[in-house]
Formats: structure tokens, sequence, C-alpha cells
């Protein structure tokens, strides 16, 4: 993964599943990054799940991350759906060398 994206207004659409709208933008086959910037919020990497069969569980993490106070967006890049998420701790931080 790479660094930051910064999420330009005009790329963003929604994604309808479940009774859910969730910002959404699709990137391609560029690397994904560990942090959007979507207008000043930072929304840090948080799952990826493949593109066939996404909805299944999608619900499921978006309300939990909710229920917990976080926003979340979602990006397309390939084949897989990375959830991204307001206010959760970025993967490896906090960890110690080689934790």
């Amino acid at each position: 993964m790479e660094g930051v994206i910064e999420v330009r207004p005009e790329s963003i659409e929604t994604l309808y599943t479940h009774g859910l709208e969730l910002p959404y933008v699709e990137y391609g086959d560029i690397e994904p990054g560990m942090k959007l910037i979507h207008a000043g919020e930072d929304y840090w990497y948080y799952k990826t799940l493949p593109l066939k069969g996404y909805s299944a569980v999608l619900d499921r993490y978006i309300k939990d991350l909710e229920a917990e106070g976080h926003k979340a967006f979602l990006a397309r890049f390939g084949l897989r759906i990375y959830i991204y998420a307001t206010g959760i701790t970025p993967i490896g931080a906090g960890k110690p060398p080689g934790g």
C-alpha cells in the first residue's frame, strides 16, 4: 500500500447496498493508499473485500464502524473494495518494531 490519496470531490459516487448509502470512489489499478483524505477528514484503511460477493458482509462491517462512531468511505482498487474509516488506529501504529 502506498501513502495518502486525496479524494477529488467530483470523483465521488454513492454505493447503495442493503439500505446503506456510502461514499465511493473508483481508482482502477493504481496502488491503494493507507489513508484517504476527503473534505479535510482522514479516512484510514480498515479492511478489504473481494469485489465479487462483498455485499454479503459489507453492511456488517459498516454498521460496526458506525456503532463505534466512525464514518466509512469505500474505494475500489483493482478487483477489491477497500473500507476506510475515520477515527481508527492506522494499521501498524503503536506496535513495537518487528511486532
